[in-house]
């Protein structure tokens, strides 16, 4: 009996923690109902309303290519928490019930119910994108939970774009430290072959006072930058705004700053990728292909050749330049180098001569050794 109780309690403090991770999103609903029997089966139905209400806000905000597919009830699994903030009754004939109630979604369990029914949610490891957000000014000393939650709001949004987030202090702390904008390019370089694109953004927080309201400000610079091509996806500012009166909690106020900034900020970083993308799906990346050519002309013939009239998938092949020393090519790929590299060594296995080379990667470049 002993045993049982001593393995009941280890698994309560291993789940605790499990349970206290999990991911959520509150809304405050307004919701109107007519008393049709009592007040108490009147608000009973006014939460299950908002319970409906508060996951459709979700779903949109969440999965908003996908929102009108989904259906989702109010049922309790899917929310973590519930309150009715205020409620009253009005009317003589025929009454109605006014409650505003704070829904409070669980994410995790919408999540799995998704993932059951087969819809994707994020976990896509061909759209890996870093995520490193540096400390700006932050008078206040609330900088790890302004920052947290700026962390989180950029993932949800990613995540439900269907990206895979990387941005946990364990996967990029083999990173050095950005503090300015000069050490991006050394920053792209460390990332070759860990992912597609790397976000960077400078959080910064301002106060300002105007008579009995006051508001707190998530200042964000940054910029997104594809990591195989090193092009600039996006560059911008984001204001998080959140407007309290004076007498009104800071870190509450902070808290929203924080939240609206991140959730512009992602909104900015997507809208970008999705039309900068997509765009570079149709062109290709430009990637640099240098051949220890030595000068052979022939040679330098039959790789041209090969390049522009064998292998699909490459366009614009141009020679940069001809003479003794190696020969270097400009092209562009639809794909990621690792792929490039691959194409490349599968159709030179039909020459003897060309089977020979073997390829370095080196950035954006591909460099033959013999």
């Amino acid at each position: 009996m002993k045993r049982i109780i001593l393995l009941i309690l280890a698994m309560g403090l291993i789940l605790t923690p499990l349970m206290a991770a999990a991911e959520s999103r509150t809304y405050t609903e307004m919701v109107t109902v007519k008393v049709e029997d009592d007040e108490y089966s009147a608000l009973n139905k006014a939460k299950e309303r908002a319970r409906e209400q508060a996951l459709q806000h979700y779903l949109n905000d969440v999965y908003k290519d996908r929102a009108a597919t989904l259906n989702l009830t109010g049922d309790d699994r899917y929310i973590q928490d519930l309150e009715v903030v205020e409620s009253k009754v009005s009317g003589w004939a025929s009454k109605e019930l006014q409650a505003k109630i704070r829904v409070t979604i669980n994410e995790e369990e919408v999540r799995a119910y998704l993932k059951r029914q087969g819809a994707v949610t994020g976990k896509n490891e061909e759209r890996r994108i870093f995520v490193i957000l540096i400390p700006g000014k932050m008078d206040s000393g609330d900088a790890p939970v302004i920052l947290d939650n700026v962390r989180a709001e950029i993932r949800k949004n990613l995540t439900a774009a269907e990206y895979t987030v990387i941005d946990s202090e364990e996967q990029v702390k083999r990173l050095e430290s950005l503090t300015e904008e000069a050490d991006y390019g050394k920053l792209v370089g460390q990332l070759e072959g860990l992912g597609e694109w790397v976000v960077v953004g400078k959080v910064d927080i301002d106060v300002t006072q105007d008579g009995s309201m006051r508001s707190y400000h998530a200042l964000m610079t940054g910029k997104t930058v594809s990591i195989t091509s090193r092009d600039l996806m996006w560059e911008g500012n984001i204001d998080g705004l959140a407007r309290v009166r004076a007498s009104e909690s800071p870190k509450a106020a902070l808290r929203m700053a924080a939240i609206n900034g991140g959730k512009s900020f992602a909104g900015e970083v997507l809208n970008a990728l999705n039309t900068k993308t997509l765009t570079q799906e149709r062109r290709g990346s430009r990637f640099e292909v240098v051949f220890p050519s030595g000068g052979d002309y022939k040679l330098e013939r039959k790789i041209l050749k090969l390049l522009k009239e064998d292998i699909k998938g490459l366009k614009n092949v141009s020679q940069k330049n001809r003479g003794k020393g190696d020969m270097t090519v400009d092209l562009y790929y639809v794909g990621k180098i690792s792929d490039l590299v691959d194409l490349l060594l599968d159709n030179f296995e039909k020459d003897a001569q060309l089977k020979r080379f073997n390829p370095e990667i080196d950035g954006n470049k591909v460099v033959f050794k013999k």
